[in-house]
């Protein structure tokens, strides 16, 4: 699954538990400034842009209400 995300979208992770040694291999890009990052990745996307946040990484189950 996560490698299909990766496909289409690139994925920043923050943790305190590995380096960036870690994560970088893992074809993320590691951050340590959460805000920064997300207005830095905005700016960069455009006025269209979304965002999508996933507190606990692949934990947490994203879906699209389309009833709303």
């Amino acid at each position: 699954m996560q490698a299909q995300i990766q496909l289409k979208a690139k994925v920043l992770v923050t943790t305190a538990g590995l380096g960036p040694e870690h994560v970088r291999p893992a074809h993320f890009t590691p951050v340590d400034d959460v805000g920064g990052a997300v207005r830095e990745a905005l700016a960069a996307a455009g006025p269209a842009a979304t965002l999508c946040v996933l507190p606990q990484g692949p934990q947490t189950i994203p879906y699209i209400d389309v009833t709303a």
